[in-house]
C-alpha cells in the first residue's frame, strides 16, 4: 500500500516540479523524503520512484515536443547524434526517471540505516 502512495506522491511533485520550472533534481530530494518517511523496501523506494518520474517526466517532455511540433527537439537530437527528436525525449524521460529512483533509494537506505542505528546503538 505504502509503496503505491509513494508512487502517486512522487507523480505528485514531480508535475509540481515542472509546472513551478523548479531544478531538474528537485524531483529526487522529494522521492528522497518521501521514500524516508514511508516504511518502504530499499527497491520499492527506487523503482516506484523512478517509474512516477518516468511517466511524468515522459508526458511533459512529449507534450513539449508535440506542441512545438519537434523543432527544438529534432535539432537538439541532431546535435546530441541521438536520431530524432523522440528519442530525446525517451532519454530526458529515462534520466528524470533514474534521478528520482537514485533519490527514492537514497531515502529508504537513509531511514532503514537510522533504523537500525536506534535499534542497537553502537553496534553499526
Amino acid at each position: 500500500m505504502y509503496r503505491f502512495f509513494l508512487l502517486f506522491l512522487v507523480m505528485i511533485t514531480t508535475g509540481l516540479a515542472l509546472k513551478f520550472s523548479l531544478p531538474w533534481y528537485t524531483p529526487a530530494i522529494a522521492a528522497g523524503l518521501l521514500a524516508g518517511a514511508l516504511p518502504v523496501w530499499r527497491r520499492a523506494g527506487f523503482y516506484f520512484s523512478f517509474l512516477g518520474a518516468l511517466l511524468v517526466w515522459g508526458v511533459y517532455v512529449g507534450y513539449l515536443h508535440f506542441d512545438s511540433e519537434g523543432r527544438l527537439s529534432d535539432r537538439l537530437a541532431v546535435t546530441f547524434g541521438v536520431g530524432s527528436g523522440w528519442m530525446l525525449v525517451l532519454i530526458t524521460a529515462l534520466w528524470g526517471g533514474i534521478t528520482a529512483g537514485l533519490g527514492g533509494w537514497f531515502g529508504a537506505s537513509l531511514r532503514r540505516t537510522l533504523m537500525a542505528v536506534r535499534e542497537r546503538p553502537g553496534k553499526v
